[in-house]
């Protein structure tokens, strides 16, 4: 398996897309061709170690062997999951399924990828005798997930740039209380948005990375994606229904990375009818689907966090697709974009993604509304990134396919407003109270690339 960037034609290896996160000419790396994986024709029993394997193997068989990635993955996935199956299900009907993401060490879905993201990297880095510095940007969950992943490595540092003052608490805590020495959580004095860009601006300058042996963890990097795609495979096979053979999949997204990951699973073979596209008042998404014009404006800050972006990083490999993988085509849209802040795609091109993409956004009144009446019908709660999915799916309104909705993370992480919304203190953290009493560590820096640079070589490993 060979990949490219989406703004180049040179051919690189799952090793080195691994480590490089991004592409040296600004591109996101894409594999060259689509691996089909027949649903029908695995075995309905499967576990989730077992279809990861099943799924991950054709794009790493050139450097690891089957029996490699098997441990790889019985290790990562053998602790930490409160769920035997790492996937849970919450029937709201016989049509709505609310797919539980949650059960990994932070809370969150992220963890399905970083704590096999991770391992892969000690994979290599172990037979090479090498070490080298991660650099993540994160809304909230990422970081999480990435710093309880590093934490024991004994090959990689971590640096982790979160905007201050717009991710909760609790989601602070959880990096901010981790001590180990490899672990540096950097407090930017702006958006995600502007910690993305540095990361970016980073890994661009390929001297220094390459000085420095930085790589990405954020969902440019592409083994993120496609880790991520197992759990569509597994909730369509625990729900199979022939007589309603293809599916709705609703995803809460910010930077389009796991429902991109959703793309992935359809161009492998998935019957997907729509992926839904979730969003909050930070809109960029769902305006672009519905009029092709891909334009930023400024974010506004919600208490669904992960979705305060108003740039979706894996919106370049969706694009690069419809531009009939173009590589020409891409760069030049991108450059634009990141000159103008806008472009937009001929209507064509914006039938092509109609065909399997539907949006829709939710504001913070609905989100609370949205909270409130599942928790008053179905005794159950759901975080305010999961009602915007349930909202989207509910808006598409298709009673004659099953309907997913990504239940992102747990409601714990936003005690806050799920309690504010159902209009009763349920004493959410009470298991987490340790979290609130230990001591934080966070390096204030600059918004500014230069002084995240100069931190990183004063603390690199």
């Amino acid at each position: 398996m060979k990949y490219r960037s989406t703004r180049g034609t040179n051919e690189e290896t799952f090793k080195k897309v691994l480590f490089a996160g991004l592409a040296e000419d600004g591109g996101l790396y894409v594999p060259m061709n689509w691996p089909q994986i027949d649903v029908n024709k695995i075995d309905k029993n499967i576990s989730y170690k077992d279809l990861t394997k099943l799924i991950l193997y054709p794009f790493v068989k050139d450097f690891i062997s089957i029996i490699e990635l098997e441990n790889i993955i019985n290790i990562s996935y053998s602790k930490q999951f409160s769920s035997e199956n790492l996937v849970s299900f919450k029937e709201l009907s016989d049509n709505e399924i609310l797919v539980e993401l949650f059960n990994g060490p932070t809370l969150a879905f992220k963890d399905f990828a970083m704590q096999l993201l991770i391992p892969l990297f000690d994979h290599f880095l172990e037979k090479e005798k090498k070490k080298i510095n991660l650099i993540v940007a994160t809304s909230g969950d990422t970081g999480s997930a990435a710093i309880n992943a590093v934490k024991q490595s004994k090959n990689i540092s971590i640096f982790c740039l979160y905007p201050s003052k717009r991710i909760s608490d609790f989601q602070r805590r959880q990096m901010s209380t981790v001590t180990e020495s490899n672990i540096f959580l950097c407090e930017i004095d702006g958006t995600f948005d502007d910690c993305q860009k540095i990361v970016k601006d980073i890994l661009k300058d390929t001297q220094y990375s390459s000085e420095n042996n930085i790589s990405a963890v954020n969902s440019i990097n592409w083994a993120r994606i496609l880790i991520q795609c197992v759990y569509y495979y597994y909730t369509y096979i625990n729900y199979f229904d022939a007589s309603r053979p293809t599916v709705n999949f609703s995803v809460p997204t910010g930077n389009f990375g796991d429902i991109y990951a959703g793309y992935v699973a359809y161009k492998m073979g998935l019957p997907i009818n729509k992926l839904i596209v979730a969003t909050n008042e930070n809109d960029i998404l769902h305006r672009f689907i519905n009029t092709g014009i891909y334009q930023t404006e400024s974010v506004k800050k919600t208490t669904s966090p992960s979705m305060d972006i108003q740039i979706a990083s894996n919106f370049e490999r969706l694009l690069f697709d419809i531009m009939s993988q173009s590589n020409e085509k891409t760069a030049s849209a991108m450059n634009l974009f990141e000159e103008k802040g806008k472009l937009t795609v001929e209507r064509q091109d914006l039938n092509i993604i109609s065909n399997i993409f539907a949006s829709e956004s939710t504001h913070q009144e609905d989100v609370n509304k949205i909270i409130s009446n599942v928790h008053e019908i179905h005794s159950y709660l759901i975080d305010p990134h999961t009602a915007t999915g349930i909202n989207a799916s509910r808006k598409t309104n298709d009673s004659d396919r099953m309907n997913f909705t990504l239940s992102t993370a747990h409601p714990v992480k936003f005690s806050e407003t799920v309690e504010m919304a159902v209009g009763k203190n349920l004493d959410l953290l009470s298991n987490y109270k340790d979290l609130f009493s230990k001591d934080e560590k966070i390096h204030s820096i600059q918004n500014n690339t230069d002084e995240v640079k100069k931190f990183i070589l004063e603390n690199k490993n």
